[in-house]
């Protein structure tokens, strides 16, 4: 599954502060996929776990003020998406948290096409807005 989560161009949405972070959730992502692959043991996957999901919180937050700066209308369908994902990001973290081991593979089958989805489709949407706004203000 590492594969999965491999950076590449063709995930730019081409705001470059939004797509930095996108590369950080993808390493975190296969980062966590090859420490389960090598049976590393709990703590460390819990850590992992726990700092991939305070990365995401972190992205979505920033995504989430950037487009309401920018006063973009899509962002209640956008944050829908966020909110369900980070409730079921916080799933899989308390199940990670007492122990449950699968729920890290889970997690990871959850967030690899989650990512996918969202950034191609929803981030690649507003990267559009983002980018138009930017080239209106310099016209300005």
């Amino acid at each position: 599954m590492a594969r999965l989560f491999q950076w590449s161009e063709t995930h730019a949405i081409f705001v470059p502060e939004i797509d930095a972070e996108h590369r950080n959730l993808y390493r975190a992502g296969a980062g966590l996929d090859r420490a389960v692959a090598a049976g590393v043991k709990a703590p460390q996957l819990k850590e992992m776990v726990r700092a991939a999901v305070s990365a995401a919180e972190d992205h979505f937050a920033h995504e989430e003020r950037l487009m309401r700066a920018a006063h973009y209308s899509g962002l209640a369908w956008h944050k829908q998406q966020h909110d369900g994902t980070r409730r079921r990001l916080k799933d899989f973290a308390r199940r990670v948290e007492a122990g449950d081991k699968p729920a890290v593979r889970e997690l990871l089958d959850f967030l690899a096409p989650w990512m996918r989805d969202h950034v191609g489709l929803a981030d690649r949407m507003m990267g559009a807005y983002l980018r138009n706004q930017q080239r209106l203000r310099a016209v300005a």
